[in-house]
């Protein structure tokens, strides 16, 4: 726990996938071909992964079954260096397993499993916080609870830790409430639309979505990922968008993950904001050109002369 850095609070997953000559209409039945179990644990494992592979001291706080699946997804984190100390097992409930729709050119739809995290309770999450109060870093999604993610995200905040709360899937029908609370508050378009109240992303300018997201929840900056097209950024009055990267595509999954992965671990390094963004356009882009989430995320070493290269 001594080099515990970041913090990383989620749900833990996985799954199967499935690849299909175009992705199915609603009432459509399509045939599916290579059926085949993901090396996948859901966004929080695979975070924290990625940020380990980075060279980032991680630990993961959760809960899984005491099953196959939780046994994966803590032997996967364990090979990449992360503290799995905090991932806590349960009879109570089978670890969630989703399904994974692969269409051409790198689309998909993702159903993803029930979560077990409903037996992970507040005061499981608080007392693996404090066992770990030095890190510097506190993430966290919504595959767990509001609730559950805005209470560990105010006590880390309180144990002086930078918070960053990746607010995906956006809660229905809940009230998300003041977030004065989050240094970073990161969603895709589609995601950044809804909290801005609005239909598509393509109804208001992106300066306008992010400051609507700012002033609405009170957060210290937003971060608006758009795929390809890079990333916005707002943090108090200033607004940049930086451009995505081209590259031959052939699987997205896990690149928003990897991209917000890539940027704390920037952070981390002390880079800028703008700086750690660029370096996470490149690292995310770079993902979707090899297959599947995890097996897309490389080690430091293996991607340094790349991000030089690109960068420069």
């Amino acid at each position: 726990m001594s080099n515990c850095e970041i913090i990383v609070l989620n749900n833990v997953g996985g799954g199967q996938s499935v690849y299909v000559a175009s992705l199915p209409k609603v009432g459509e039945s399509v045939k599916g071909h290579s059926w085949r179990y993901n090396v996948d644990a859901g966004k929080g494992p695979n975070s924290a992964i990625c940020m380990a592979r980075l060279g980032a001291g991680v630990a993961f706080i959760g809960k899984a079954g005491a099953d196959e699946a939780g046994d994966r997804a803590e032997k996967w984190m364990q090979e990449s260096g992360v503290d799995t100390s905090g991932l806590l097992r349960t009879v109570e409930a089978r670890t969630g397993q989703g399904i994974r729709i692969m269409g051409p050119d790198g689309k998909h739809i993702c159903i993803c499993g029930e979560s077990c995290s409903w037996t992970l309770t507040e005061q499981e999450v608080i007392r693996e916080l404090d066992m770990r109060a030095g890190a510097r870093f506190f993430f966290t999604g919504l595959e767990i609870r509001l609730s559950l993610a805005l209470a560990a995200l105010k006590h880390a905040k309180s144990l002086g830790m930078t918070t960053v709360f990746n607010l995906s899937p956006v809660p229905l029908g809940e009230s998300i409430g003041d977030l004065s609370f989050v240094d970073y508050l990161a969603v895709n378009e589609v995601e950044g639309a809804q909290l801005a109240g609005i239909g598509d992303w393509h109804e208001m300018s992106l300066p306008e979505i992010t400051e609507r997201i700012q002033e609405k929840y009170r957060c210290g900056c937003v971060i608006l990922t758009l795929g390809a097209d890079g990333c916005a950024i707002r943090k108090e009055d200033k607004f940049a968008h930086l451009p995505g990267t081209h590259v031959e595509t052939i699987d997205t999954i896990g690149a928003g993950d990897g991209f917000l992965s890539a940027f704390m671990v920037n952070l981390l390094w002390g880079n800028s904001v703008s700086d750690a963004c660029r370096w996470a356009n490149e690292y995310a882009a770079y993902t979707t050109t090899r297959e599947g989430s995890i097996p897309s995320y490389p080690m430091l070493a293996d991607i340094e002369a790349y991000m030089k290269e690109r960068l420069k």
